[in-house]
């Protein structure tokens, strides 16, 4: 990380955040973040809108995923990571792009409320001893598949609870469904 340019900036979800998976399986979010500055004309008094800037905000893996559940076009959001600035030719003109990796990305409380809810990791297994402890049968409709101790994990949304996101086992004929819990 050293000569990276860190970066934090403010300002509002322009275009809706689009979800890609790479062919690693790497989920990313992308969105474009912009600001417009205010100033007061001096000589009428009035505050006036300066020129909007527009930055390409991209978000990996965890990030991505929280992203994708919590930001929509129009939230004003905090957003702190890596600034880059490169250039490009097309149709003979030279275009520049600037983006910011982000390592963090969050709602602006100064313009709005929301609602935190920390999403736990599963710990005491790994993957395989989480696999081998679960039957080979499928689970029951409404078993919870996240938790392998059996608990239910319905949270109220009251804060010190576990909250995360897990599989749903659905009925005989239907698909499993992502669902909060």
């Amino acid at each position: 990380m050293l000569n990276d340019a860190q970066i934090s900036l403010t300002g509002y979800v322009a275009t809706q955040p689009v979800t890609r998976t790479l062919n690693d399986g790497t989920l990313t979010v992308s969105m474009r973040v912009a600001w417009t500055p205010r100033r007061q004309d001096r000589v009428t008094g009035e505050w006036v809108d300066c020129n909007t800037s527009y930055v390409t905000v991209i978000c990996w893996r965890r990030l991505a995923s929280n992203v994708a559940i919590c930001v929509r076009k129009g939230d004003a959001v905090v957003v702190k990571g890596r600034l880059s600035v490169r250039s490009y030719e097309k149709d003979g003109a030279t275009r520049i792009v600037v983006e910011v990796d982000a390592n963090s990305v969050g709602h602006d409380l100064s313009r709005g409320v929301a609602q935190f809810q920390r999403v736990r990791p599963q710990t005491g297994m790994t993957a395989s001893e989480f696999a081998a402890a679960r039957p080979d049968e499928a689970a029951e409709a409404g078993d919870r598949v996240g938790r392998p101790d059996g608990a239910d994990d319905t949270g109220s949304g009251t804060p010190g609870e576990d909250a995360g996101v897990g599989i749903v086992a659905a009925a005989d004929d239907e698909d499993p469904v992502a669902a909060p819990f």
